[in-house]
């Protein structure tokens, strides 16, 4: 081998064991076998880094008492209580007021006059409501929180006192439909999709339900479709006109009206004079049709589904 040669690989070996390339005892073992055991002292800036190892050793035992010192007062700092700021006054004054409310309800709601609890009911709801609003910035997580709290009280609520004045059926399917439209509204207002899902399905399904009798008085199929296909049409067709200027509405309103357009076959299977072969047969017809409609106009929805 020319000493050219050998002192480049010398060289290269010096370099591994200043960057810690390899183990130590591996350059070392390398450096014996190329140099046949006349190896040169090593380099300064290992020297270098070994004085300055050495002396971040020595200077370790001088400087654990400031070492302590700095410790213990991050550790203090660590532990310092945050300043109280109004929101988690308000925050607390909440929790509050719900947990007393709540006690109050448990025990004491039975004794109370129907107007007494609908008025309960109907503050807890509005309460929920306007704190959605105020933290529909800052804290969208508990705008969630709130307004399906909200929604619930008013559903269970509604209901409830409905039942205790004797409220009759259609008057339930009304109030729920008032119900509906102000989670549609309020969809609007906060601009969450999932409540106009939320508030058009529950139309649908109202709707579903009030027609339910007249559709079985005299069932035929064609009759059946004439209450869900027009109103199927009128969705889907208003989501693809939204298309170009709120995509994001557009969507909605053509998901929900391809809901509808399945609306006679399922509402024919609470109906005893519906055939379950005919109603198998136009589901198929109907997966079809709705497949090639989304098919031939899929740069339409694309767009919706963000693909």
């Amino acid at each position: 081998m020319d000493d050219q040669r050998k002192r480049t690989i010398i060289a290269e070996i010096e370099n591994w064991r200043r960057n810690h390339l390899l183990p130590e005892h591996y350059c070392i073992f390398l450096l014996n076998l190329y140099t046949e055991g006349d190896r040169p002292e090593a380099p300064p800036v290992v020297v270098k880094s070994e004085r300055k190892r050495s002396e971040s050793v020595a200077s370790a035992g001088s400087g654990s008492d400031k070492g302590s010192a700095a410790s213990v007062s991050f550790s203090y700092e660590t532990r310092n209580i945050s300043p109280v700021t109004g929101k988690m006054v308000m925050a607390w004054l909440l929790g509050a007021f719900v947990i007393a409310g709540l006690i109050l309800l448990a025990f004491h709601f039975n004794r109370f006059q129907i107007p007494m609890q609908i008025t309960i009911f109907a503050c807890f709801a509005l309460v929920f409501y306007i704190l959605g609003l105020v933290f529909r910035r800052s804290a969208p997580p508990l705008t969630h929180l709130f307004l399906v709290l909200s929604f619930l009280i008013l559903i269970a609520g509604g209901i409830y006192s409905i039942t205790q004045l004797g409220g009759s059926h259609p008057m339930i399917l009304f109030y729920l439909g008032l119900i509906c439209v102000l989670l549609c509204a309020s969809a609007f207002v906060f601009g969450y999709t999932y409540l106009l899902y939320c508030g058009m399905l529950g139309l649908a399904l109202l709707y579903g339900v009030a027609t339910v009798e007249r559709v079985s008085s005299d069932y035929t199929w064609w009759r059946s479709e004439l209450y869900w296909v027009p109103l199927a049409c009128l969705l889907t067709g208003l989501g693809f006109l939204m298309n170009s200027g709120n995509p994001k509405w557009a969507g909605v309103f053509a998901v929900c009206g391809l809901a509808a357009f399945f609306g006679a076959e399922i509402q024919s299977l609470y109906i005893p004079e519906a055939k379950r072969d005919l109603i198998q047969l136009l589901l198929f017809i109907k997966v079809f049709l709705a497949s090639a409609l989304f098919f031939f106009t899929r740069t339409y929805w694309y767009s919706w589904l963000r693909l």
